[in-house]
């Protein structure tokens, strides 16, 4: 919606530019439609264009404006098809029946069955919505979460994690204290 409204926008500002144009150079309605289009698609035949300082001036303006207007345009247009091209896929797909070769792909742990865990990260994965790479990811996270390893992330596991992150806080200042000590008191010895 944002970009409808930056357009629209545009779209003004650059009719206020042509008008001037129109006006400063002395062309019709069709002229500046003309000179519009060919600078907005960035064709330039180079049959019509400003001979005034105003027009000169004002096209340093209208130029870089139509062709950044008509590029957003082109793009919101194709985002729009892309978009709706691929929702309609995804509730395809997601209507589809699942198949026994389904079933046994998505078994991955291969206990004949598929859990909730394992038909979300497939379908996910066929939707596209994430790669493996964030799959995989995300499973680590968890994992470095679940403390306990008891395949839960619970308040024990992040009160585990906290006091072991403050211990080697602790760890690392004692380290570097030590290390302070040591290179101070080597200086003394060896002078």
């Amino acid at each position: 919606f944002g970009g409808i409204k930056r357009q629209s926008i545009n779209f003004v500002l650059l009719s206020f530019v042509a008008a001037f144009m129109k006006r400063a150079e002395g062309w019709s309605l069709i002229d500046v439609l003309y000179y519009w289009n060919c600078t907005a698609t960035t064709i330039g035949f180079g049959d019509l264009s400003p001979k005034t300082q105003l027009g000169r001036l004002l096209a340093v303006f209208f130029i870089p404006l139509s062709v950044v207007t008509l590029g957003e345009v082109i793009a919101n247009c194709f985002a729009y098809i892309t978009s709706r091209a691929a929702a309609k896929a995804e509730k395809d797909f997601i209507r589809r029946e699942i198949t026994l070769s389904d079933l046994e792909y998505l078994d991955v742990n291969g206990d004949g069955r598929v859990d909730e865990l394992e038909f979300v990260t497939f379908m996910l994965l066929a939707m596209q919505k994430v790669d493996m790479r964030m799959m995989n990811d995300l499973k680590h996270l968890f994992h470095a979460l679940d403390a306990g390893k008891d395949g839960f992330i619970q308040k024990e596991d992040l009160i585990t994690l906290r006091q072991r992150k403050r211990l080697a806080r602790k760890m690392r200042r004692r380290a570097r204290h030590w290390k302070k000590w040591y290179e101070n008191e080597a200086r003394s010895f060896f002078s």
